[in-house]
């Protein structure tokens, strides 16, 4: 059975992955921004933080500028993944839905994973304001955790959509390498370039450490049923996907992106 890799399928699900994850980061900073400006702050908008020019503001203030973000976040989350579930397909837009939908969501509950650990992160703000126990915190962390294991693992039959029905065990394995694995690494390598100058150590990791939470997808779409005989596509895989509109969203995106790096005052 031939079981080559789906090399130009696999590039373009990258782009659009690092594409999709820019966008969520914009979108999670600009929640940010626009809490800060409307609350009588002075927000400086970078493409990966804001930094708010004004000083001693309220603690109201500040715990709901950070929470803007990660609320954004998990808005996005639940809107694009409920489209993705509503209208499940295998081109580039259904691309776009699943990765919009579980990098919100990833987004969301990851900052309350790590906001005992980081305490400069959005949560770790928030909890350090309200004076949070630290089992607390923690109890916090370990349910987001599960949760966003337990979420992402449901998403598995969307990912297997990409492919036609009935792909035995080599092939389904080729399937989510070209969704998960090969964009989750080349999509964490350019996104952090794409990042510099990163503002803090952990926004230099961060784009690799939060989306390894995929690999719950793959665990489970491996885990379904196979069927008695085996299914040879007539085409390649993924060959549905376009690699120029993959390119035009990451240079569109990306473009913004990077015109964000030496930040815009609102």
């Amino acid at each position: 059975m031939k079981t080559s890799f789906p090399w130009r399928g696999a590039i373009t699900a990258a782009l659009h992955y690092t594409a999709a994850f820019l966008l969520t980061t914009l979108v999670h900073e600009l929640g940010h921004a626009l809490v800060s400006k409307r609350l009588g702050g002075r927000p400086m908008l970078y493409n990966s933080h804001v930094e708010n020019l004004t000083q001693h503001l309220p603690a109201s203030t500040e715990v709901a500028i950070a929470l803007a973000g990660p609320l954004l976040s998990l808005a996005q989350g639940l809107v694009f993944l409920a489209w993705a579930w509503r209208q499940r397909g295998s081109g580039d837009a259904a691309l776009w839905r699943l990765y919009l939908g579980l990098f919100g969501i990833i987004n969301f509950l990851g900052y309350l994973l790590i906001g005992p650990l980081v305490p400069y992160g959005d949560i770790g703000q928030v909890e350090a304001i309200w004076r949070v126990p630290v089992w607390a915190t923690v109890t916090v962390a370990v349910a987001a955790g599960f949760g966003v294991q337990w979420v992402v693992g449901r998403t598995a039959p969307l990912f297997l959509d990409f492919g036609p029905a009935g792909l035995a065990r080599p092939l389904r394995s080729r399937l989510m390498q070209g969704l998960i694995t090969l964009p989750w690494l080349l999509g964490s390598v350019l996104v952090t370039a794409l990042s510099w100058p990163w503002p803090t150590p952990i926004s230099l990791i961060y784009p690799i450490m939060s989306n390894m939470v995929l690999g719950a997808a793959w665990g489970k779409a491996m885990g379904q049923p196979y069927p008695a005989d085996a299914l040879v596509p007539a085409v390649p895989l993924l060959s549905q996907l376009h690699l120029a509109w993959a390119v035009a969203a990451l240079v569109g995106v990306g473009a913004v992106f990077r015109l964000l790096a030496p930040g815009v005052a609102l």
